[in-house]
């Protein structure tokens, strides 16, 4: 993935994460053709409630193969991820949430999307998943920039 100057947090900079975040890592790693088992990982990384911190999420994401990377965007810039996606963005409170596309597909360099489309997790039976179609207005109430990609082409 190609990272925008100053693109990446300090990683005490990025709020304790939920514990909500493993079973979005382990639907993305699906979406990249991997896999892992839940109760393993969860054991493996002591992710039991929630405050974990970014190194715990990079790693359970490494140990599904996704070599995964954390960068702070701006909404601009939030087209450098789209070769990459399915992404984990994480929330100023710590929710994290998965983002499947972006409307148009690529924008045009520094341009930024027209929409953010976040999966929809409340019909989980949804096939293909629903999207919440988010605005940069819409997306600025809570996210900060922050988001965990994963880097294929270190697969």
């Amino acid at each position: 993935m190609e990272q925008p100057s100053g693109a990446a947090a300090a990683p005490s900079d990025v709020p304790p994460v939920n514990g909500c975040f493993l079973d979005r890592l382990l639907l993305i790693a699906a979406a990249h053709g991997l896999g892992g088992d839940r109760e393993v990982l969860a054991h493996a990384h002591g992710i039991v409630g929630d405050g974990f911190c970014l190194r715990t999420v990079l790693a359970v994401a490494d140990d599904l193969g996704l070599n995964a990377c954390h960068a702070r965007l701006s909404w601009r810039d939030l087209g450098v991820v789209a070769p990459a996606l399915p992404a984990l963005l994480i929330f100023r409170d710590g929710a994290t949430a998965i983002l499947d596309a972006l409307e148009p597909a690529r924008p045009a360099p520094g341009q930024g999307p027209d929409l953010a489309r976040l999966r929809d997790e409340g019909d989980p039976a949804a096939d293909p998943p629903r999207h919440l179609d988010l605005t940069e207005g819409d997306l600025a109430l809570f996210w900060a920039g922050d988001v965990i990609v994963a880097d294929a082409a270190r697969r």
